[in-house]
């Protein structure tokens, strides 16, 4: 995935930008480019005039003396031009568009009709999540409320350093778009990623008319929307397999006696183990999606650190590299480090434990204010990090490997290629689906040896609590 771009609520499918260039619509003639050069040759060539025009916005920003340049300055010197690029016709509009007796301030259309789809533009200085004054509204918001309230599927809001793509969308709890950094695709000298620009915003990819549910990125969005379901699916089925592998792990382990006792003798419920895998796997999911969207490690040297900093080398005496190296953490603590050593053959006897003893030593560390901050993180001592029962079992590397694979890689359903889980990519609503599935099943727990792995233990597979009408079998 590209660094410069950001997708928010599913509107496209990291899947689908990686196969950009296979999908339909994505010839040179389908953007009115000479058909006999390749893409990258065509859009070459409007890359260095839209890099022209972007050192001359820069040029004309530095000697900018008032808002109302800044904006004049924003629209007519960088994003006509820019989108012009791109065979956008852009309309200013003179008048507010009424809604419901709700006027919309949207500065540009796509063409000459109330039809065309909206472009909203302005300064760099008006971020656009964010109001400018009292009982103003942000430049986003107002977009994203406009189309939700009109038959307009698509538009764009930019301030000229980022771009968005917007559709209708349902979703009123947080943002839903499809964003990229001009800023940095300009300053970077980013051919590669002004590309996948010119590919996704390009006129031709929007709808003629506001409604027109045939233009290629309505078409893209609905791929996205069923490959999200086949994606949820296999996650689903992943994170079952991850379970089942946690779960036996913990139960054949050799030094986890007392655990299988208090199963056998009731005092720790099948329902209340099933609970507890459950949190130590969504443990694994929350650290998964904050790692890789870089959410987790705080590499500023702020205040609060230093102080924990200091503190834990007089502790920890010659352990210091655990708090002087920004990296220490991914190298040595992270899930990411867990998941490639899972794609590889184990390099020392399966039947070791560090790996488990790792993770309890991170999950303790969370805890703890003191020792979070030394590694630069926030202490995540709420519920989902809160000590348990497991978290003083032990598990052998060779399954708590196999459970880390099972959720790093799965087989969507009707496919039949693996694929490594995005897990940046993922929103809150899909990793929820997959947890309310797995809260509404049970589990069984069979004290008899098992063929397979010669357990005195193995629990029964997984299965949906009034799905039972025959007995579950055993693996």
């Amino acid at each position: 995935m590209t660094t410069n771009m950001t997708i928010e609520g599913g509107l496209l499918s990291p899947d689908i930008v990686e196969r950009i260039t296979e999908l339909e619509g994505q010839r040179p003639g389908d953007f009115g480019l000479n058909p006999n050069r390749t893409m990258a040759d065509g859009i070459a060539g409007v890359f260095l005039t839209a890099r022209a025009h972007w050192k001359l916005f820069q040029d004309r920003l530095a000697d900018a003396r008032d808002d109302a340049s800044i904006t004049t300055i924003t629209r007519q010197q960088w994003v006509l031009p820019l989108l012009g690029l791109l065979d956008y016709q852009l309309v200013f509009q003179r008048s507010a568009a009424m809604v419901d007796g709700r006027p919309y301030a949207l500065s540009h259309r796509a063409g000459e009709t109330d039809a065309a789809p909206p472009v909203h533009v302005v300064a760099v200085d008006q971020p656009l999540g964010e109001r400018q004054g009292r009982g103003s509204i942000a430049p986003h918001a107002l977009l994203q409320d406009y189309l939700n309230r009109t038959e307009q599927l698509w538009g764009i809001v930019t301030d000229g350093y980022t771009l968005r793509l917007l559709r209708d969308s349902s979703y009123f709890s947080r943002p839903t778009y499809v964003e990229f950094d001009l800023r940095q695709i300009f300053d970077g000298d980013r051919l590669d990623e002004f590309i996948l620009f010119y590919r996704l915003v390009h006129r031709s990819r929007l709808p003629i008319d506001g409604n027109d549910a045939t233009c290629l990125l309505e078409r893209y969005h609905l791929q996205a929307v069923e490959q999200g379901d086949r994606i949820r699916d296999g996650l689903r089925i992943a994170v079952e397999e991850a379970i089942r592998h946690l779960g036996n792990g913990l139960l054949r382990h050799q030094h986890n006696q007392e655990l299988r006792e208090r199963l056998e003798s009731g005092k720790l419920t099948t329902r209340a183990f099933y609970q507890q895998l459950l949190y130590t796997i969504y443990r694994f999911l929350f650290l998964m999606v904050a790692e890789e969207r870089n959410l987790l490690v705080d590499h500023k040297d702020t205040k609060d650190t230093k102080a924990a900093q200091e503190h834990i080398q007089e502790e920890l005496g010659a352990l210091r590299a655990f708090v002087v190296n920004p990296d220490y953490y991914r190298e040595h603590y992270s899930v990411a480090r867990l998941r490639l050593l899972a794609d590889e053959p184990l390099t020392a006897p399966e039947r070791f434990d560090d790996l488990w003893l790792g993770l309890q030593t991170l999950f303790l560390a969370l805890r703890d204010e003191r020792m979070a901050a030394a590694l630069g993180m926030p202490p995540l001592n709420g519920q989902l990090f809160e000590e348990r029962e497991l978290d003083r079992a032990l598990i052998s590397n060779r399954d708590l490997l196999l459970a880390v694979r099972a959720f790093s890689s799965f087989t969507p359903p009707g496919e039949h290629v693996r694929r490594r889980v995005n897990y940046s990519a993922l929103d809150v609503e899909e990793l929820g689906s997959v947890y309310e599935s797995l809260l509404d099943y049970s589990q069984r727990l069979a004290p008899t040896r098992c063929m397979a792995c010669a357990s005195t233990w193995c629990w029964a597979r997984l299965a949906a609590p009034l799905a039972h009408t025959t007995p579950t079998a055993r693996w």
